[in-house]
């Protein structure tokens, strides 16, 4: 059996847990309305349904490490001439708030929420937010996972409508090197604002076997007629 390992890299951080769908509340709510009311009834229970239970614990659930807002990201990639300032052209693009990603930079507004969840490591203060580009952020969580080689991990959207999680698959190589300080990451994007608070399921981590990756339709089989 393949064996998934997480780590606390950073003190506030909240580890991946597994989701368990209570069958029991759901039975005794549908007990409850059985026993003592005239009208109102639950003919068919969700947990019932090895299927759907089945999906709902599927993986281990991510959960926000901090209470804050979010709000959509509206950003501009640009490079900087070695003429000009970089604050003249920020004022140019009617940006304020400045990311360097690689060689050019990626410009924000109105996102302060992006700035203020610094945290602290041995080498100095780091950003828990990094804007990627085309409304996304980086959100590093403060823990590491090691899964077994040639897997693949899978990052699914969770629950909350208004923060899309881009669909991602990432190799055991990569999964497994993210041990910096900032530990795992997803990439989100806030399409509207949104209220988060610490322990909320924001995404969904699957373990992915290589042949998932590979698998290959078969011909479909001559009719005998």
């Amino acid at each position: 059996m393949a064996e998934v390992a997480f780590t606390q890299v950073q003190p506030w951080a909240l580890v991946p847990q597994p989701h368990r769908v209570d069958r029991k509340a759901a039975r005794d709510e549908r007990d409850l309305y059985q026993d003592h009311f005239r009208y109102k009834r639950i003919t068919r229970l969700p947990v019932e349904c090895p299927p759907w239970v089945l999906g709902q614990e599927l993986g281990w659930m991510i959960r926000s490490p901090v209470t804050m807002r979010m709000t959509p990201v509206e950003d501009i990639d640009f490079s900087m001439p070695e003429e000009e300032g970089l604050r003249p052209v920020a004022s140019k693009i009617g940006r304020s708030e400045l990311w360097r990603r690689g060689t050019d930079w990626i410009a924000t507004r109105d996102t302060d929420w992006l700035r203020f969840h610094d945290f602290q490591t041995s080498a100095g203060w780091e950003s828990m937010f990094l804007p990627n580009g085309y409304g996304t952020v980086e959100w590093r969580l403060g823990w590491s996972v090691r899964v077994p080689d040639r897997y693949f991990v899978l990052v699914i959207g969770g629950p909350i409508a208004e923060l899309e999680v881009p669909v991602g698959v990432i190799p055991a190589k990569t999964v497994n090197a993210m041990t910096s300080p900032g530990g795992f990451s997803i990439a989100v994007a806030p399409r509207h604002p949104v209220s988060i608070r610490r322990g909320d399921p924001i995404a969904r981590l699957v373990l992915l076997h290589p042949d998932s990756l590979q698998a290959a339709v078969a011909a479909p089989e001559a009719s005998d007629a």
